[in-house]
């Protein structure tokens, strides 16, 4: 398929343009599986967060008795809860969880301890069958009392997303420039390749070749050594992505444990050298022709 009928001269670009394109499109690669991560990860969070909804419940400080006080109107919210459709399950979280979840903070303290009231905090799962009526909710528990905030996370997860989107644009920008830095140096690199085949092609010339097959002939060398490179550099970034994937699974919580690259990610990926190859081949068609004229 790569086949040339001229045995053209053997230079630094046989070494070099496989080395930079499977650089170029390793980069590449990485780079849009990152950005394809992005959308799994701002999906993810979203079908786990849409399904739960935060009541915290604010302590009376008017109140003689604020922890007594406090206690009665989660058994009150919590049977409020219990006769709204939409509502799966709720669990307030006792004063020691929340003592705990507060320790990052308040440090090691004990109950008897504090001085001051604690908020408290009932979670919510919201069912997936019957749908929420999440403002008639509101308005329900705002009118029991006003020392209680509800929050569905629709607003941070809008904002994340948008932010997830415009991280995904920019590193579609960056491909882009990889690309094109990609047939900038395929063309750089195929104009001195032709100068150093300069005597060869002047003998073609004498021979009676034409433009054209002397550009065929030279852009298919030059297009196999692409393609050559644009699949080791694909390997390695398939390799790279399977050692984050596993790297990410044995992480517990946080952010990197959620990272994942499904199976798709690395067909979605082959666009990349594909299109590279594609680039390269008008790149050196275009560098050929108007270098071979500007010879004649």
């Amino acid at each position: 398929m790569f086949k040339t009928d001229i045995a053209f001269k053997s230079d630094t670009n046989k070494g070099f343009l496989p080395f930079i394109t499977a650089f170029m499109v390793f980069l590449a690669c990485i780079t849009f599986a990152t950005a394809l991560t992005g959308k799994y990860l701002a999906n993810d969070w979203d079908k786990k967060i849409s399904k739960n909804i935060t009541i915290q419940v604010l302590p009376d400080m008017k109140n003689k008795n604020p922890n007594k006080e406090i206690e009665e109107r989660i058994k009150n919210i919590t049977e409020i809860l219990k006769q709204t459709p939409g509502i799966k399950s709720s669990y307030a979280m006792s004063m020691n969880e929340t003592i705990k979840l507060l320790k990052p903070w308040l440090g090691e303290i004990g109950e008897d301890k504090l001085d001051i009231p604690l908020p408290r905090i009932i979670s919510v799962e919201v069912s997936e069958i019957i749908p929420l009526n999440i403002r008639a909710l509101t308005d329900e528990i705002k009118n029991y009392s006003n020392l209680i905030t509800i929050e569905n996370y629709e607003s941070w997860m809008n904002d994340f997303t948008n932010t997830i989107s415009a991280i995904q644009t920019l590193l579609g920008l960056i491909v882009i420039l990889i690309l094109a830095t990609t047939g900038i140096t395929i063309a750089h690199t195929t104009k001195s390749g032709l100068i150093v085949n300069k005597n060869v092609i002047e003998i073609m010339h004498m021979v009676g070749a034409h433009n054209s097959y002397i550009s065929k002939q030279f852009s298919t060398q030059m297009m196999k050594l692409s393609i050559s490179g644009g699949i080791i550099g694909y390997i390695i970034s398939c390799l790279t992505i399977y050692t984050i994937q596993q790297f990410a699974i044995e992480i517990n919580g946080g952010i990197i444990s959620n990272i994942t690259f499904s199976n798709k990610t690395y067909i979605y990926i082959l666009a990349i050298p594909i299109i590279a190859g594609i680039i390269s081949k008008i790149t050196a068609v275009f560098t050929i022709n108007k270098t071979l004229n500007q010879m004649v």
